[in-house]
């Protein structure tokens, strides 16, 4: 039983060290993402959302100084 474990043990050392070193490398994969655009758009969502929330902010000021 004690051989067995340490088979295992040993085979599944290997194999995880093994995977990492195979595993390391991903620019091939990744070298060709570009998110430029999405950075524009999230960036235009959040000017937009900024400029109702100053003009929601400004019809409430300007509207308590007409009371």
């Amino acid at each position: 039983m004690k051989n067995a474990m340490k088979k295992i043990g040993l085979l599944t050392a290997s194999t995880v060290a093994a995977g990492q070193a195979a595993a390391y490398d991903w620019t091939a994969v990744t070298a060709d993402v570009d998110f430029a655009g999405e950075l524009t758009a999230v960036a235009a969502i959040v000017g937009l959302l900024a400029a109702v929330y100053v003009t929601i902010k400004g019809g409430r000021i300007v509207l308590s100084l007409l009371k």
